[in-house]
């Protein structure tokens, strides 16, 4: 699907099913996989560079769910250094509970309850064209 539409500078695209463990930054075998699209990508586009960023739901203070992003983030760098994209034209960034893309609670006041398939679709890691 990222290949039948021509890249927007700037435009994040969400990486569907990059997981990772509760509480971890590192990849699972499955969240690689998903990684390892972008590797010919960047090969055939040697003067794109993107960012990388993850994002959390908004369990755990927001100093927290920042640092977490910032070390998911990171790891998806490091891997797609390591299939031999230069770390040059890659950027990590966590962006922690700050931009979610659903309700983390469904309900107002007392009658609030938590929405976990909300909070499972903010926990995302996305990829943005910085430069073409």
């Amino acid at each position: 699907d990222y290949c039948l539409s021509p890249f927007k500078l700037g435009i994040p695209m969400v990486l569907d099913n990059v997981y990772y463990e509760f509480d971890r930054a590192d990849l699972t075998e499955p969240s690689k996989k998903v990684l390892d699209f972008l590797v010919p990508i960047m090969e055939d586009n040697p003067e794109m560079e993107i960012e990388l960023g993850a994002h959390t739901d908004n369990v755990g203070s927001d100093e927290y769910n920042l640092d977490l992003s910032n070390r998911r983030a990171q790891s998806c760098v490091d891997y797609l250094v390591s299939k031999g994209i230069s770390a040059s034209r890659l950027t990590s960034k966590g962006y922690g509970e700050s931009m979610p893309i659903a309700p983390n609670t469904i309900g107002k006041g007392k009658k609030q309850k938590d929405n976990p398939a909300g909070r499972a679709k903010n926990r995302r890691t996305e990829f943005k064209v910085t430069k073409k």
